[in-house]
């Protein structure tokens, strides 16, 4: 399955996809093993009717039998906008077919239009009881999924996976990290085990707190800001000494747009806000969400942004802009600072304005809040899972076997090879250094492209990543070598996060409560913003600000610290020690 791309892979950065899986075809081993398992029970009762001892022995040889696999798996994938393997062209699938020993390894893609209808999807599903639900399925991993997923495991729908992780120890170190995250809280079992997911070692930091024009900052005589002051005299002297690039007038700071992202993290403490609906643990011990809990704070966030906005050194249009309107402009080369991950945004801006001007570079930068802060904060890692796993209840045993066994062998150094690169001296070859890299005729063909790659088979099916494989044998990919990506890590400190993030509350998934009284949030949100950063005096947004945390507070707040008090309870983070 593919790696979503909303994070920074040091490794190879890929999309997300979900898949379904289904078994079916012959069992050549249903007779046989029957017959086993039927002989092992008269042993065992045979043994009970003697002594303990022989029972036990004899329970412990059935247990280590062998489990049969079924000849044929069908796997079937959820996708909603991205370029999927072309059978005529697809490399890897009939081999990955071979090597797992199966007759028929077949592929099929259900097209939604969105990540939204894969979620109503599940939900029909469990609406009838569990009856169309697939044998074999890879979903999200966001809170309404889970839920889904838990509910149908506590019916009886979907199989507790803890005996399989026993049975085959590679999937298991794969992903235990994040096994006390999938555990459902109320019967403790697993009924869903994660399929993408980060990983500390090969994450580089996607989007650090904003980027910058480094030769803009060298032709105003400026070095790189590290304060919000610092970084406003850089954005007013863009506005004041760069004019114009090619005739057309210079955008210092393009914030907001249709994404709505902004730097209001700045101005809290580390790991307690980033934009708006951030929770963390207070000092009671208590869930808490930044924008209600500490008001001063979104004050002096939405002040900062509302002297930008009046002094002109944010757009006029900010709150209406498009995000195929800022690229233009970040292309040209018209913009000063801009929020964004390095592949949508800042790489391809320095590569579009190179082509015109040599010395134009966009570098990430990280800044803080002299109120609240000494200087900025290392990089702090949030494990998480991109999606999951989930297995039938009550299918027969040698098809979730199959299906493990498929798992198993994709994890293995091989199995990662095959699925991540294709084949030896077709796709990849080995450097000097002995690391992974593409041929020349494959890069020739492809160019990097994740979907031109994906053609063949590529990065399709590696259903749980290795990344101990992964680090071990790819190497460096072209981003890493980048200058302006070498001086974005040597400002933030590191390529890296540095530690995990040990507060519950960053692990705990929106219950029942918050998910109704939410309900409209982000747009409430964007028009608390919008009237802030237009208000005309510094009192019309402290009355804005106050005005938000009590009708938070009247759409039930207190309720939600209630139920994430009680939830972040069973947040277990002992695996990220």
């Amino acid at each position: 399955m593919r790696i979503q791309r909303k994070v920074g892979i040091l490794l190879s950065v890929a999309t997300l996809s979900l898949g379904v899986v289904g078994c079916s075809g012959s069992n050549n081993n249903d007779n046989k093993t029957n017959t086993a398992t039927n002989d092992a029970a008269k042993t065992n009762n045979a043994a009970a009717t003697n002594n303990n001892t022989t029972n036990n022995a004899a329970a412990t040889n059935t247990e280590e039998k062998p489990l049969g696999t079924v000849s044929d798996l069908k796997i079937t994938a959820f996708n909603w906008g991205w370029d999927n393997a072309d059978p005529a062209k697809d490399i890897v699938l009939p081999e990955l077919t071979k090597r797992v020993g199966l007759n028929n390894l077949t592929y099929d893609v259900l097209k939604t239009g969105s990540y939204g209808d894969v979620v109503q999807k599940l939900q029909l599903w469990a609406s009838t009881g569990g009856s169309d639900w697939p044998d074999f399925v890879a979903v999200g991993a966001d809170g309404k999924t889970k839920l889904i997923l838990n509910t149908m495991g506590e019916s009886g729908k979907l199989e507790d996976l803890t005996p399989w992780l026993e049975k085959y120890p590679n999937v298991k170190h794969a992903v235990e990290k994040l096994l006390p995250f999938s555990t459902n809280p109320h019967d403790g079992k697993l009924y869903s085990i994660p399929q993408n997911f980060s990983n500390m070692q090969a994450y580089a930091i996607d989007q650090p707190t904003i980027w910058i024009r480094k030769d803009w900052l060298d032709k105003v005589n400026l070095g790189y800001p590290k304060t919000v002051d610092e970084f406003y005299n850089a954005l007013k002297a863009f506005k004041e000494q760069i004019k114009d690039v090619n005739g057309q007038p210079v955008v210092p700071y393009s914030a907001f747009g249709e994404n709505f992202r902004n730097m209001i993290n700045v101005f809290f403490p580390p790991g307690q806000n980033n934009g708006t609906g951030w929770w963390y643990t207070d000092a009671d011990g208590k869930a808490a969400r930044s924008d209600v809990s500490q008001p001063d704070n979104l004050i002096r966030a939405l002040t900062f942004y509302n002297k930008l906005y009046k002094e002109g050194l944010i757009e006029e249009e900010s709150f209406s802009l498009k995000q195929g309107q800022i690229d233009e402009k970040g292309n040209q080369g018209r913009i000063g600072a801009v929020h964004g991950a390095y592949w949508e945004q800042a790489n391809p801006y320095t590569d579009s304005m190179k082509k015109t001007d040599p010395n134009a570079k966009f570098v990430g930068i990280q800044l803080y809040d002299p109120t609240i802060a000494q200087g900025p904060s290392l990089p702090q890692f949030r494990l998480e899972a991109w999606s999951l796993w989930a297995v039938k209840a009550g299918l027969p045993q040698e098809e979730v076997n199959t299906f493990f066994k498929t798992l198993d062998y994709v994890l293995s150094e091989d199995g990662t090879i095959l699925t991540k690169y294709g084949l030896e001296g077709k796709q990849w070859e080995r450097n000097a250094d002995g690391k992974i890299v593409d041929t020349k005729a494959f890069f020739d063909e492809t160019q990097g492209d994740w979907n031109k790659r994906a053609h063949l088979g590529i990065d399709v099916y590696s259903f749980i990543p290795n990344y101990e494989a992964l680090i071990k044998n790819q190497a460096p990919s072209g981003y890493e070598m980048r200058e302006d990506m070498i001086e974005t890590w040597k400002n933030l400190g590191s390529k890296f996060p540095t530690e995990f993030i040990t507060d519950p509350q960053r692990y705990v998934d929106p219950g029942d409560v918050e998910n109704k009284v939410t309900v409209g949030e982000s747009d409430r949100y964007k028009q608390l913003v919008a009237k802030s950063i237009t208000a005309k005096n510094p009192d019309d947004i402290k009355k804005l600000v106050e005005d938000w945390g009590k009708n938070a507070r009247a759409l039930g707040y207190d309720k939600v610290v209630e139920e994430r008090t009680e939830a972040a309870k069973s947040i277990n983070l002992d695996s990220l020690k």
